[in-house]
């Protein structure tokens, strides 16, 4: 069912029933059939005169599929201390060079919280990575450490880790960007492409991170050479050593994976985030160059870049819900136009149709 509206009546989110094209130009569509009105949509709409348009009508309310949300791996209390934690640390490392008293203290809270996040993470190993519970938008820093951390316990998990050799790695990879707050904030906060002079400069923190770590006596030798070599590639040319496959240290190469994984699929200054499907395929695409083949099969099967009841956009445009992900790249969807349900894996007229967005946040209604 559908109906003309008045270009003026026009709203996000409406679902347009019909191509709409400009009398100056009758082979590309202003607006194609079945996308969503978006207010970009509608401004062009008007400056290009035109009058109404049809818009599709779901005869009667679409009924979606109730779909309970899992509670997140982290919970919200959990993350904020560990945010906390981490801000206060990081300041320490950045606004001192002499001995400070809360080094102990410190140390301390480190252990609290990773042990509160293996803690968390070790009462249900079959609990997957929602990628959403991870991400924010501000205070990258702290948030990244605490997502590496996270997505570093997980993997550790899957290979086999426990006890306190899976607290250590969590640890590690909490701290695995201390040295960052010994590189100049001018540079680390520059929005634009680092020249070749600051990019060796920032390239230090990982050995910056292993000396201070060292000087101040939080962790031990296997924790420290964690640090310093998480940016080493599996096949060789990575720094500050260039190390080389298994002689790079474990952890350090499950924090490669990890550590990756959040910068891509984060908001930054410069670029706009990866889609998490384009990440799983950047990581899948370093094995054996940059990435353990092991470690990169681990991460995936502990990953949900398509959590059940987030909304995604399909490349036809339509908003949908996801109601089932046992296949993670190819999940069912239902639509929230008119309710159909996509098998994007199974269903051979869906093959076309692939997740262009997903949104942290669902989008706003017309």
């Amino acid at each position: 069912m559908s109906k003309r509206y008045p270009v003026s009546e026009l709203k996000e989110g409406m679902v347009v029933d019909e191509s709409v094209f400009s009398s100056n130009d009758m082979r590309v569509p202003l607006v194609p059939k079945n996308a969503v009105l978006t207010n970009h949509l509608i401004e062009k709409l008007v400056a290009n005169h035109i009058e109404d348009v049809k818009i599709t009508v779901p005869v009667k309310p679409t009924r979606l599929i109730e779909i309970p949300k899992e509670p997140p791996v982290i919970n919200p209390k959990l993350r904020r201390e560990a945010v906390n934690f981490l801000t206060d640390m990081f300041s320490i490392a950045q606004g001192t060079n002499e001995d400070t008293p809360y080094t102990a203290q410190t140390v301390k809270q480190l252990d609290t919280v990773v042990d509160q996040l293996v803690s968390t993470m070790t009462r249900d190993q079959r609990a997957m990575i929602n990628i959403n519970d991870l991400k924010s938008y501000d205070e990258y820093t702290y948030h990244h450490s605490l997502s590496v951390s996270v997505l570093s316990i997980a993997i550790a998990q899957r290979l086999g880790f426990t006890g306190k050799k899976l607290t250590q790695m969590g640890k590690c990879a909490m701290m695995h960007d201390i040295g960052k707050t010994q590189i100049p904030i001018g540079i680390i906060n520059k929005t634009s492409k680092l020249d070749p002079d600051e990019f060796t400069i920032v390239k230090n923190h990982s050995s910056e991170g292993y000396r201070y770590l060292h000087d101040k006596g939080i962790g031990d030798e296997e924790l420290w050479a964690g640090v310093k070599y998480h940016h080493e590639k599996y096949e060789g040319g990575g720094y500050p050593d260039g190390l080389v496959g298994e002689d790079i240290p474990i952890m350090s190469r499950i924090i490669s994976v990890a550590d990756v994984y959040d910068a891509l699929t984060s908001i930054r200054p410069y670029r706009k985030p990866m889609q998490p499907a384009e990440a799983l395929e950047y990581v899948m695409g370093g094995v054996g160059s940059l990435f353990d083949y092991d470690f990169v099969v681990a991460f995936l099967e502990k990953m949900q870049p398509y959590p059940v009841g987030c909304l995604v956009e399909l490349s036809n445009t339509k908003i949908a819900v996801v109601i089932n992900n046992e296949f993670a790249m190819r999940p069912v969807v239902q639509t929230l136009d008119n309710g159909d349900i996509l098998d994007l894996y199974n269903d051979r007229n869906c093959l076309d149709l692939v997740i262009t967005n997903m949104f942290l946040d669902p989008p706003e209604a017309g």
